[in-house]
Parts: C-alpha cells; structure tokens; sequence
C-alpha cells in the first residue's frame, strides 16, 4: 500500500473504523475522569459515522458508561473492558460472564489499600475490572505490577494483567480488542467493509493484528513498538487525518501517516 493510500483509507467509502480512546482521540491526563473530548474530535466522529454508514465503533479499556460520558451526546457503537463488555450497532449489549465476586473484592481491597497510602497511585475501578494507575509515581510500577501480577495468579485463571501506559490492570481473562473487532465484524453495518484500527497502547495491538489479518490497516498513534503497518503522531493528527488535513497531520514529529520502515 502507497503512502498516498494510506493517507485516503477513511475516504474510500467500504472502510469499518474502530478506534481507542485514551492516547488516540483523547489526550492522556492524570485521572481518567478528568479527560474530555475536544468539540473538533466529536464533530469528527459524528461526519465519519455518516460518512462510513455508522460502520464506526469505539474499542477502550473504560467502561461503556465511562466512553458514552465522554462522547456524549454521540450514542456509537462501543466495546469496552478491553471487550469484555460490548454495544452493538443495534443497541444489543453483550457481557461476558461476571469474574468471580470474591476473587474481584479482595483485589478491590488491596489495590485500594494501597492507592490510598501512596502518594500518585490512583485506583479505576472498572466493576469486574481494576486499574491501578501510577503516572503520578513511577517509582512503583516494578512494585504495582508485582501485586498485580499475584492477584492474577490467585485467580485461577479468571483474571488476567493487562499492562499499559503507566497502568496496570486486572481484568477477565479471554478477552481483547482484536476478538472485539471481529465480533463487530460479522455484524451489520461492518460486515464485509475494510476493518482500519487506531490505537496508542500495547491493548491495541491485539486490534491491529486482528485487522490487518482481515485484509485492513492497523495504525499506531504515538511512539512505541507496534505490529500497525501505519502510524500518526498523537490524537491532534488523528482528528485532522480523519478530516483530510494532510498538511496538518505531517506537522507532527513522526511524519504523519507512515510505514512501520
């Protein structure tokens, strides 16, 4: 694929789009209740549902309730928990099977045990999912992970970590963005479209591959190892490479729109 049609996939008219949140449309900020959507993403999205025959879906590891807080008034279909939870174009909601109640609390009560007495370290609790966030101590991530690490374990296999960008999660094992983005496929209006992917974090790397095995493009924003075949440098470029601001999105440090080399 040329660089000229990479820089057109959203233009083509059969593409299907499923794009991250935090780090991708959304800037990163130190509490995730704290981050918005600019006016310029959300009219984006709105124009590319549209222009796409509502074949766009939001794939995050928040919670459904969280990502239709930060969109709203846009009501998209939506996969959240890193899919183990999922709004169909239809409204339809698929969840996975609750994790074990006890297993789930007493990881409840330690992670915030230690949330609350250290400094920086800020517990998201998802419900059947937890996120331990250290952007504000980075000191602890060998430490948080260590904890974590042995929650999974004691799990029975139920849970699982999910590592990211100064975070680490416990949440339901079996599930990821890639298995999320092909249940969306096999279902109107994405069936039978050219599945395009953008994500920022190591959870989206599952997104990518399962694209790019369906024939699609997976596009990495941000700076990283990546299995996406394209890259963008932050969210300001995504909004503008959707609204076809070639000149805007090659500002960035990266380049723009470019292989993986």
């Amino acid at each position: 694929m040329g660089e000229e049609s990479a820089d057109r996939l959203w233009m083509e008219g059969d593409g299907a789009f499923f794009i991250d949140l935090d780090g991708t449309l959304v800037e990163i900020v130190g509490h995730p209740e704290h981050a918005e959507l600019t006016p310029a993403a959300r009219g984006t999205l709105e124009r590319l549902w549209a222009r796409a025959g509502g074949a766009v879906a939001l794939i995050s590891g928040r919670s459904i309730a969280s990502v239709d807080r930060i969109v709203a008034p846009l009501r998209l279909p939506v996969a959240g928990i890193h899919g183990a939870e999922r709004r169909d174009a239809a409204g339809g909601l698929h969840r996975a099977p609750p994790v074990g109640e006890e297993q789930i609390a007493c990881a409840r009560w330690e992670l915030g045990r230690i949330a609350s007495t250290e400094p920086g370290v800020l517990l998201e609790d998802k419900g059947d999912a937890l996120a331990v966030h250290y952007r504000g101590a980075p000191a602890l991530e060998e430490e948080l992970r260590g904890v974590v690490e042995r929650l999974a374990a004691a799990s029975g296999g139920t849970l699982e970590v999910q590592p990211g960008k100064c975070v680490v999660e416990l949440r339901p094992a079996g599930h990821d963005k890639g298995g999320a983005v092909r249940a969306f496929m096999a279902e109107a209006p994405f069936a039978g479209r050219r599945p395009v992917f953008l994500g920022d974090d190591l959870t989206d790397e599952a997104g990518f591959l399962a694209v790019q095995a369906m024939g699609g493009a997976g596009i990495k924003v941000g700076a990283g190892p990546t299995e996406a075949a394209w890259r963008l440098p932050d969210p300001e470029a995504v909004v503008a490479w959707f609204n076809g601001q070639r000149s805007a999105y090659r500002e960035g440090a990266e380049g723009g729109v470019t292989g993986k080399g």
